[in-house]
């Protein structure tokens, strides 16, 4: 009788990861690992000053007031009106104000794992480029405005998908709130890269930047810049990174495309933005490289894989609303599209303020039981 073959499994979409690996992407867990090849960066353990209830309750609430700094005087936002809620994080903003003389009054903020990129567009735009945060009041608007920043703050969201024994409990653990504040750097969008790492294997480079870009179409230049990235993985990253064996980088590949620096990591889950590739197409790369050698002899192309915008028709280069758009309208705005043509719901818009307008005065309006957190 002959033996049954057990037929091998299909690699899952996503690798399992542990809360301990998700933790592993944070700032503060792989700074001083690679800190000489990565960004300046401080990092704010609020958790650690005594803040953690009083940040929440200010990002949570329902205001628009920016937490009061004693050092600067009143924030750009504070009312007259003696009924305002008043904020007070004074430990947190002492720390962004030490980081922002450390690094030449400029910084780059993120919360845990998230930048607030989605509310850049709040703060003035600059020659600088965006998330330039030169008081603590830029970087607690943005925190504020932020919808990706609730992703690091709620534990069902940022451990979703957890195995193992730290995630075993009827609810995953807080997550403590790390601001972490970079020297903020003049970066050029064409040098930024993203990385795929799974079961320790380089499988894919995706650029970051969605425009096109006559020289990075020259097959030497596409060339030299994967060697660049799949050299400086086996011998800055691989093997020293905590996080297990599937994560996800950013490098910044300076101008020349002779050296790295690390940006970021991220962990290898659906919340991260596979960018150029999608999560399938990177699954059958994986697949593909676990395959055994043929005995024709391997064919298949050296990883990593290389996607860059190939053509200025692309459509992901020739999008006309800016990115994030959904997140600069008001989400009573995007729920009344729905269905709607845009005549109906200029139509319904204006009978809605008119309608909130007329009913403005009645502090005792019970409707306030249907407003969106």
């Amino acid at each position: 009788m002959p033996v049954p073959v057990r037929t091998p499994s299909p690699a899952p979409l996503f690798p399992p990861l542990t809360v301990s690996e998700v933790d592993a992407a944070r700032t503060s867990a792989w700074y001083d690992t690679f800190e000489d090849i990565t960004f300046a960066a401080s990092i704010v353990d609020i958790d650690a000053l005594g803040e953690r209830e009083a940040f929440l309750e200010w990002l949570h609430s329902d205001s628009i007031f920016m937490p009061e700094d004693d050092e600067a005087g009143p924030s750009r936002q504070s009312s007259p009106d003696p009924e305002a809620p008043v904020y007070r994080l004074p430990k947190t903003s002492a720390a962004i104000r030490a980081a922002l003389r450390k690094y030449g009054g400029a910084v780059f903020p993120k919360l845990n794992w998230t930048s607030p990129r989605d509310a850049a567009f709040l703060l003035p735009q600059t020659e600088f480029g965006p998330l330039h945060c030169i008081s603590p009041d830029d970087v607690y608007l943005l925190l504020k405005s932020s919808d990706f920043i609730q992703h690091d703050l709620d534990p069902e969201r940022a451990y979703e998908g957890c195995v193992g024994a730290d995630a075993g409990a009827e609810s995953p653990p807080e997550p403590r709130i790390e601001l972490v504040l970079k020297k903020f750097v003049e970066l050029n969008p064409a040098c930024e890269v993203r990385c795929f790492v799974r079961d320790n294997i380089l499988l894919a480079v995706s650029h970051r930047d969605t425009n096109y870009y006559d020289h990075l179409q020259d097959p030497e230049v596409q060339q030299k810049l994967v060697d660049n990235v799949r050299a400086f993985w086996e011998d800055e990253v691989r093997g020293d990174y905590a996080g297990g064996d599937d994560y996800i980088f950013d490098l910044y590949i300076d101008e020349r495309n002779t050296s790295a620096t690390i940006m970021d990591f991220q962990p290898y889950r659906p919340a991260t933005d596979s960018y150029l590739f999608s999560y399938p197409e990177l699954q059958q790369i994986f697949v593909r490289a676990q395959a055994p050698i043929p005995d024709g002899g391997d064919d298949r192309p050296r990883l990593p894989l290389l996607r860059v915008i190939d053509s200025a028709a692309h459509p992901e280069a020739n999008r006309n609303a800016p990115t994030f758009s959904a997140n600069m309208m008001p989400l009573e705005m995007l729920e009344m599209s729905q269905g709607r043509s845009l005549a109906e719901l200029q139509e319904a818009w204006e009978a809605a303020v008119a309608a909130g307008m007329a009913g403005g005065g009645d502090d005792d309006d019970e409707s306030d039981d249907d407003s969106v957190e």
